[in-house]
């Protein structure tokens, strides 16, 4: 088993807590995952029969059941901040060595791209960013720092393709200047 080291376990209690603790409640489950679809939905003004909404609810169903099986040691229906981190190390190895995150992080990845793309063409800019972070609890100001730091002020457009470097990187770097570090704002 991988060793996580300070600064990934910061990185990885930081998302924990603001990107799949999403009501707060010290634990990460199922509600976790409906209020993240409200707040997109939300966001980009999809009503309960909007297909976009229905599509997320089976990619965020896919993304639950994935951290479940991976992460869920007692079978609580409940993912603790001390499974998260041994779900982590248990499969850091893996996702290094060949670059493949678990197929449910895979698609948290897509959702997540896809909603903040509120235009929908295929790049997220700094008021997109902006707007669907600041959903999840992030300051404007947070948000406008994080981005122009990854983009190094808009002269790397936010592409899925680069977005999934972000997120590679935000996973997987042990470099605190690594720009990835800043795909969900700031860790510090």
């Amino acid at each position: 088993m991988a060793s996580l080291s300070d600064f990934q376990k910061k990185k990885l209690g930081y998302i924990y807590h603001v990107f799949y603790d999403v009501n707060n409640d010290g634990k990460v489950d199922w509600q976790d995952f409906s209020c993240a679809l409200e707040k997109i939905a939300t966001l980009n003004k999809w009503d309960n029969e909007n297909p976009k909404k229905k599509q997320a609810l089976e990619c965020l169903t896919l993304v639950w059941d994935g951290l479940k099986n991976y992460a869920d040691e007692n079978s609580d229906e409940e993912i603790s901040k001390e499974e998260w981190f041994k779900m982590w190390s248990d499969c850091a190895d893996k996702v290094v060595g060949n670059q493949e995150f678990p197929y449910w992080l895979s698609s948290y990845m897509s959702f997540m791209f896809d909603a903040a793309d509120t235009s929908g063409d295929a790049v997220i800019d700094k008021d997109e960013f902006r707007l669907a972070y600041t959903s999840f609890g992030l300051t404007p100001e947070v948000c406008d720092q994080a981005f122009d730091k990854f983009s190094e002020c808009s002269k790397i457009e936010l592409t899925k393709e680069v977005y999934s470097k972000l997120w590679h990187e935000f996973f997987l770097s042990n470099d605190p200047a690594a720009k990835g570090n800043f795909l969900f704002g700031t860790i510090a």
